[in-house]
């Protein structure tokens, strides 16, 4: 089973600890408890750790706020013979919140891509500040100033 863990921001992980990653490719409206409801990314992240055991991880990535809620599963490490069954745990934990999921085959990307991956996907860093609601076009801007008098 997954929980939140308060305590994790993001994942600290570099390149070679990261033995899968599955996105969603959808945003699905989610009520995250004591946020409000929000278009959410969702990702399924392996990691092996330094000691040969391996962690699952369930990031929602909330845009609206720029925050994540990271999930661990309730046994923090398993072994290579558990990781599958685990893996598959965050997957029906995902999909039960509505997300459609595409594995990125990680593994099989030149380490540049790999670079890219984790520096785009908000799970792995800080995630940027939600976007203000600033007009794109600068005549917008223009006109809600001068409308505003």
């Amino acid at each position: 089973m997954f929980q939140p863990d308060p305590s994790l921001r993001f994942i600290p992980a570099t390149r070679e600890r990261v033995v899968a990653i599955v996105e969603s490719i959808n945003q699905p409206q989610i009520s995250v408890p004591g946020r409000p409801a929000q278009a959410v990314q969702g990702y399924l992240v392996g990691l092996r750790n330094p000691g040969g055991s391996f962690s699952v991880f369930v990031v929602l990535s909330l845009p609206a706020s720029g925050e994540n809620v990271v999930y661990l599963h309730d046994r923090r490490e398993v072994g290579i013979e558990d990781y599958r069954g685990t893996e598959v745990e965050g997957l029906q934990f995902l999909e039960s919140m509505g997300f459609m999921l595409d594995n990125l085959n990680f593994r099989n990307l030149a380490p540049e891509l790999q670079e890219r991956t984790l520096k785009r996907i908000t799970a792995f860093g800080v995630p940027p500040p939600p976007a203000a609601a600033a007009p794109r076009d600068p005549r917008q801007a223009l006109g809600r100033l001068l409308s505003s008098f």
